[in-house]
């Protein structure tokens, strides 16, 4: 369990700023400028204030994986942080004339609970009337937007979600923007009828084919954001027919298979291999390896070629060769 906490809070704990020090070796966290994160209980009697909460179960779980996801939960904990203080401000007091800050790109899609792939930033991102501007932990980015894009969530303000995805696709790589686009139209949060819409809306024109693309590749089927980052490899790799969630009644074992890609022509069927299944080992009971495997020998028997993909190969070239010889192989074969 974790709770978040900042400097004054620490303080008026009975600690100094060097007791504050002393415990980031320990049970505590420093997430940006003021704002801590006391990830667990430690064994520190003098560290009992600041974890005891965390005992009572009055707080969030944090989950470390001990790979690169924990830099994305760092982050999400982050904005969360200073997304929380700036609703407490806009309670306390509505009339301010403050300057409006308003949570955009990736910050705004840990709000909106989109997939971040892989880390891309620890900051989080804001938008402001003026230029942009970078600090340690904040990411200020000028400029100003309709006000039918932006909303109020809880108190705080927010890109919405159409414009979220936008602002994405037009900032980051296609495997960041593909990934929020898929999980977004799967879980029918959106359309792309309406992205487009607010696309059209845009002031910024920079990056506008950019984003028109990612609104092309996106497909509501894909399931992952390794099946996403997979279908953004396919189209740079200029591998054409791959077709997501396609289904098998496999009548021998009573039951249905489901491939995550499959190539008709080619008869050729391409399994993603996330990364929890990369990091935390199979984890998969014998009875449910012995399933996978009758399930891939089922469609070997019928005459299909199954390549498998692992987290670590999406980024890297050598899976996709083989994907491409493969297909043109089957091109050339007798019929």
């Amino acid at each position: 369990m974790y709770k978040l906490l900042r400097t004054h809070q620490i303080t008026r704990l009975g600690f100094t700023h060097r007791d504050i020090r002393r415990a980031q070796w320990c049970c505590l966290r420093r997430l940006s400028y003021g704002v801590y994160l006391v990830k667990h209980v430690c064994e520190e009697k003098a560290h009992r204030p600041l974890w005891a909460s965390i005992e009572a179960n009055l707080h969030e779980p944090f989950k470390e994986y001990g790979d690169i996801r924990d830099e994305t939960a760092a982050l999400n904990a982050s904005v969360m942080a200073r997304f929380a203080v700036r609703q407490r401000r806009n309670s306390d007091d509505p009339d301010s004339s403050r300057e409006p800050e308003i949570f955009s790109h990736i910050s705004a899609a840990l709000i909106h609970g989109l997939p971040v792939a892989y880390p891309v930033t620890r900051q989080a991102e804001v938008m402001r009337l003026g230029i942009n501007r970078r600090f340690k932990s904040i990411h200020v980015r000028g400029g100003m937007i309709p006000r039918s894009h932006h909303q109020m969530i809880d108190g705080g303000e927010v890109t919405t979600l159409e414009r979220t995805l936008v602002d994405v696709a037009r900032s980051y790589g296609l495997d960041i923007s593909v990934t929020m686009l898929d999980d977004a139209l799967h879980r029918k949060m959106t359309t792309k009828e309406r992205i487009r819409v607010v696309l059209a809306q845009c002031r910024e024109k920079r990056n506008t084919k950019k984003t028109v693309l990612a609104l092309e590749l996106a497909d509501a089927r894909r399931e992952s954001p390794a099946e996403s980052i997979a279908a953004v490899r396919f189209y740079q790799h200029g591998i054409r027919g791959m077709e997501p969630q396609v289904k098998f009644w496999a009548e021998s074992l009573g039951r249905t298979i489901r491939v995550d890609f499959c190539h008709q022509a080619a008869r050729l069927i391409v399994e993603i291999d996330g990364i929890g299944k990369l990091y935390l080992g199979s984890g998969v009971p014998r009875d449910e390896l012995e399933k996978e495997r009758r399930r891939e020998q089922w469609l070997r028997d019928r005459g299909w070629r199954i390549i498998r993909v692992s987290w670590k190969e999406l980024f890297r070239d050598a899976r996709f060769f083989e994907i491409s010889r493969a297909i043109a192989s089957s091109r050339k074969a007798p019929a």
